[in-house]
């Protein structure tokens, strides 16, 4: 079992995927679940990667773990235009202020809540000063651009589920500090060599 350990800053943890396999420990291909209407060769975005967080949420069976002091994330769906990941998330436990690989291949995202709450928080170019607040109920599902700041954490004092949705699949991730001057690029974090 892989995990992704929580940290202090804001909100507190690092940046989710961490390794390949479903919850039961095998990554199932995309198309055991999504005919080829749904999984097509060209990258997807918003509607559609909000209706395919949607269908897997509801429609797969999900086995998250809960561990403390660390956020569980599990890759469940690869395929040639997007990814899922399963995110299991004890009250307090969170993600740094992220994007979806800005530095290379950017990626957007939709999140589905399966159980629980979360709250994200998201900074776009322009948006400065401040910080969106949005609360995500089970059932919502939110989508990302490929340009988008945000973090995700369980602010509620109960545990939480997620499924989240990459078009393309994440190659790397950019975390940002945020101060009253704006947003500063903290780490590049890249596939295979951070998670």
């Amino acid at each position: 079992m892989s995990t992704v350990t929580t940290a202090a800053p804001f909100p507190a943890g690092p940046a989710h995927p961490v390794s390949a396999g479903s919850a039961s420990g095998r990554t199932v291909p995309v198309g055991v679940v999504a005919d080829s209407a749904v999984a097509s060769s060209a990258v997807l975005g918003g509607d559609r990667l909000e209706a395919l967080a949607g269908f897997y949420a509801a429609n797969l069976t999900l086995r998250p773990r809960f561990t403390r002091g660390s956020r569980w994330a599990r890759r469940v769906l690869a395929g040639p235009d997007h990814e899922a990941w399963l995110l299991a998330w004890l009250p307090g436990q969170g993600t740094e202020l992220h994007d979806h690989g800005g530095v290379a291949r950017p990626a957007a995202a939709a999140v589905a809540v399966v159980s629980g709450s979360l709250t994200e928080y998201t900074v776009r170019p322009g948006d400065f000063p401040g910080l969106r607040r949005r609360p995500l109920a089970a059932g919502e599902v939110s989508a990302v651009d490929d340009r988008t700041v945000h973090a995700m954490r369980n602010d509620s004092d109960a545990p939480a589920v997620s499924l989240h949705v990459y078009s393309p699949g994440l190659e790397a991730m950019r975390t940002y500090l945020l101060d009253e001057t704006g947003l500063a690029p903290a780490r590049i974090k890249r596939a295979g060599e951070d998670w």
